[in-house]
């Protein structure tokens, strides 16, 4: 599917389209979350999940959200980006708010990390865990 964003910018979740090349050069290189993050792990990642890129007017690809989630219950929003050069104008907000809103999502509890006082989640409906000592997590080793 394709939606138009602002200022000739668009977003799709077309799996032929991501440029998987460019999402790992992102991820690892300037995402603080996901630094040093080796190609075959961001292939992998995006392998299975629910990915909408986010592209230029020509057709370059600048964003990227991802949503690890079983379509019935729960989602995990993850590496939300958008290239530096193209920060400011909306498509944070428009990436956010067209992945979460997806059709195959509907139903489900999003949740995401995030660096505290994140105005773009809180934006998009996001709000702390109500119950945060019922959570836990651990890395596989």
């Amino acid at each position: 599917m394709r939606w138009e964003g602002p200022d000739g910018y668009w977003a799709s979740d077309d799996p032929d389209l991501v440029d998987v090349t460019w999402v790992h050069a992102s991820l690892s290189e300037a995402a603080y979350w996901a630094l040093g993050r080796s190609y075959d792990v961001v292939a992998k990642s995006i392998e299975h999940s629910l990915v909408v890129g986010l592209y230029s007017p020509a057709g370059a690809q600048v964003g990227i959200a991802r949503v690890v989630t079983d379509f019935a219950t729960f989602g995990w929003l993850s590496d939300v980006f958008v290239e530096p050069a193209d920060q400011g104008r909306g498509l944070g907000d428009f990436l956010v708010k067209t992945t979460t809103s997806h059709e195959a999502l509907r139903g489900t509890r999003l949740v995401l990390a995030a660096t505290p006082g994140r105005s773009l989640y809180a934006r998009q409906g996001f709000v702390p865990l109500g119950d945060p000592e019922r959570w836990m997590h651990r890395t596989s080793d």
